[in-house]
């Protein structure tokens, strides 16, 4: 019996995903499950089931708070001015020609695929105690600036640089998407600006402000690695993040405490997404 073309044509698509699922089983659902009996045990070598001892420790660890106070704050502080900022120069662009608008969105996103090493080594030249700033303005007293207070302004500012690009170029695609006789009819029925953007431009423009939320919460997780690079394990208190405790307990074999930390970590990553997915029905649904 020959199968129906519909058939054949989802058969032919599932195997070509099947090299893919088998890497996720592999590489990442097998070893997720498997981590997860390390978070319920004393040690590797007399396996005593303990509970959640590993859990609450982890939570009252000094170290594990500051790392969630400091990750917290700094999403707070760099994702709504990078989402803002996005959306003012996606707005001014999407008034300029298509050939300057795509080549200012390029020039925008090359930050996202320079190597890590050559962002982390040009804004150690220029935020180090022997860099740009110091030479100009502060040679007589020089100020390390990711080793004081300012540290979690310098590694915001160094996150906005560098995934602002990447969030102009979705705002730029949701603001291509709305009709522009929407606008026009609305003027000719005497709408002003403010009624133009709150009703046409930022409704039409729910969806793309989520997934930028979205993909700017994600993205502020990722951030440790120019994090690292310049500040090593230890780096300044106020920009020690949940990743370095992660990091310092994966340094000293303390794996329990370890994948503790992580599932901590990804139920409140979860709970994020879908409270973001949940909150973006409740105001589809209102509009």
């Amino acid at each position: 019996m020959k199968l129906k073309y519909h058939t054949r044509r989802e058969l032919f698509f599932a195997l070509l995903l099947l090299p893919s699922l088998l890497g996720i089983l592999v590489f990442f659902l097998i070893p997720f499950i498997i981590s997860l009996n390390m978070a319920f045990i004393d040690n590797p070598q007399t396996r005593n089931f303990v509970g959640l001892e590993h859990f609450t420790r982890t939570l009252d660890n000094s170290a594990f708070q500051l790392g969630i106070t400091n990750t917290l704050r700094f999403m707070i502080f760099s994702v709504p001015i990078n989402i803002i900022l996005a959306f003012t120069v996606a707005a001014l662009l999407h008034k300029t020609s298509p050939i300057v608008r795509n080549f200012l969105s390029v020039f925008f996103i090359l930050p996202l695929v320079v190597p890590s090493g050559s962002i982390v080594h040009f804004w150690r030249s220029i935020f180090g105690i022997n860099g740009v700033i110091n030479r100009l303005f502060f040679h007589l007293y020089p100020v390390d600036w990711l080793n004081t207070d300012y540290a979690l302004l310098v590694i915001a500012f160094i996150f906005i640089w560098k995934n602002i690009g990447f969030n102009i170029v979705l705002f730029i695609a949701g603001l291509n998407l709305i009709p522009k006789e929407y606008y026009e009819y609305a003027k000719t029925e005497g709408a002003g600006r403010y009624w133009l953007f709150s009703r046409i431009t930022m409704t039409y423009l729910t969806p793309t402000t989520f997934m930028v939320l979205l993909m700017s919460f994600i993205m502020s997780f990722r951030a440790f690695r120019e994090i690292f690079l310049l500040t090593g394990t230890h780096p300044h208190f106020s920009i020690y993040m949940l990743q370095h405790y992660m990091n310092n307990m994966f340094a000293a074999a303390n794996y329990q405490r370890l994948v503790a930390a992580s599932y901590i970590m990804m139920f409140g990553i979860v709970a994020f997404v879908l409270g973001m997915f949940y909150l973006q029905r409740r105001v589809m649904i209102d509009e």
